[in-house]
This record gives structure tokens, C-alpha cells and sequence, in this order.
């Protein structure tokens, strides 16, 4: 089994107290932290000289941490990561530099976001299938009449099993988000979207690294 020492020893030459990625465990972080949460994870496998990469990234004000965005990348096509495979540690890095880094960077804003769950790749996890990340992410972006739409439709679907399991978690959503878009009433809905975001960033222990900053919504016409 892959050991934490491997692993820190692999991702070590991407630490530095001023780099872009901070390491919690097997997981490094893309800092700064706004809006989306951008993770680079080294999985242990049961097979000793087996280990994953995988990225994942999700909005910092969904609820909890939507796995459902992730990319897993082998060591070449067909070919699985292997410590025993000569220079794998120079490998890693090149990849992370030259591919893995730029896809997160691209995602670190909530269009850059939208954008990389729109790529062919994650046709059968479209961001519309995440309802209430959707709802949430469209009152971010300030197009506040496509999520007042969206949190009606949601809004019903709750309503016909409100006490179901997704019912009560779309709820966290519609409950709090419904009213004050019916209102209008953006100043309220950014307080929301931050209240979220801590809640999540804090989950993540993110605090460090977190950096609040003004939500589309807040710098759009009108707001």
C-alpha cells in the first residue's frame, strides 16, 4: 500500500510558502481560494507500487463538496501510475506543471467553472443534473430569472416528498434561496452565497488560504 512518506515525497517539489498548491494530507489545494475549491489528490491503492491522481473541483458555497467533477489521470494512456516506473517522480511533476495545473487554473473562477463541467467529458454529470448546485451557481453568476425558474421547478419537486433524501437536501437550497429571489433582493442573496461558502470552506478546513472576494452578482448591473 502506497505510504503517506511516498506521497509527500512525490508532491514536495510543488510545496513552497509561496506556490500555488498548499498540502493537507494527500490533497493540495489551489490557493487563492475565491470561489471554486480546486483539489489535486494522490490516492493510496491496496497495491503497493499502485498509486492515483485525480483532480476534483466544486463551488465553495454548494452543499458540502460535490465529487461529481473529477478528472482521473493515468501516468500515460493505458498506463497506471506505478512507483517502481523509472523517473515516475519527474513524470508527476512535468504533468502536474504542464497540464494538471493550467485545467485548475482555467476552473478557478465560477464561469471557469461552468465551463470545464460543460467539456465532453462530463456529459453524464452536467452541472444541471446537480440541481441545487445549479440553482446556486446561476444566482452567483447574477442571472437571478434563470434561478428563480430553476428554484420554482426545484421548489415543486419538494414538495410532492419533502421528507425524501434529496427532498431535504434541495430544501437547504429552495428554503433559503426561494423567498429572496422571489424578492429580488440580491444584498440578501450574496449574504447567503457567503454564509455557504464559510460553512463549506470550513468544513474543508480551507480557512487558511480562503480569501472572500465580491460574487458576480454583487459587481453586476444593478446589484
Amino acid at each position: 500500500m502506497t505510504t503517506i512518506r511516498q506521497i509527500n515525497k512525490l508532491v514536495a517539489p510543488l510545496i513552497s510558502a509561496s506556490g500555488p498548491l498548499v498540502q493537507k494530507a494527500g490533497t493540495l489545494t489551489l490557493r487563492p481560494l475565491h470561489h471554486v475549491v480546486n483539489q489535486l489528490i494522490v490516492w493510496r491503492t491496496s497495491e503497493a507500487d499502485h498509486f492515483e491522481v485525480n483532480w476534483r473541483c466544486c463551488p465553495s458555497f454548494s452543499e458540502k463538496f460535490a465529487a461529481g467533477w473529477d478528472v482521473t489521470f493515468l501516468q500515460a494512456p493505458r498506463q497506471l501510475w506505478r512507483w517502481s516506473t523509472s523517473g515516475v517522480h519527474e513524470i508527476f511533476i512535468t504533468r502536474v506543471n504542464d497540464e494538471i495545473l493550467p485545467r485548475m487554473r482555467a476552473a478557478q473562477t465560477i464561469d471557469g467553472f461552468v465551463q470545464h463541467v460543460s467539456e465532453p467529458e462530463f456529459s453524464a454529470r452536467r452541472l444541471i443534473d446537480h440541481v441545487d448546485t445549479d440553482i446556486r451557481v446561476d444566482i452567483a453568476r447574477g442571472d437571478l430569472d434563470t434561478a428563480r425558474m430553476k428554484c420554482r421547478a426545484l421548489h415543486e419537486r419538494c414538495a410532492r416528498d419533502p421528507e425524501s433524501y434529496w427532498g431535504r437536501i434541495w430544501r437547504r437550497t429552495t428554503d433559503r434561496a426561494g423567498p429572496l429571489l422571489e424578492a429580488d433582493d440580491r444584498p440578501a442573496l450574496a449574504s447567503l452565497l457567503y454564509e455557504w461558502e464559510r460553512e463549506l470552506i470550513k468544513e474543508r478546513g480551507l480557512e487558511a488560504i480562503y480569501e472572500p472576494t465580491p460574487f458576480p452578482l454583487e459587481l453586476s448591473a444593478g446589484a
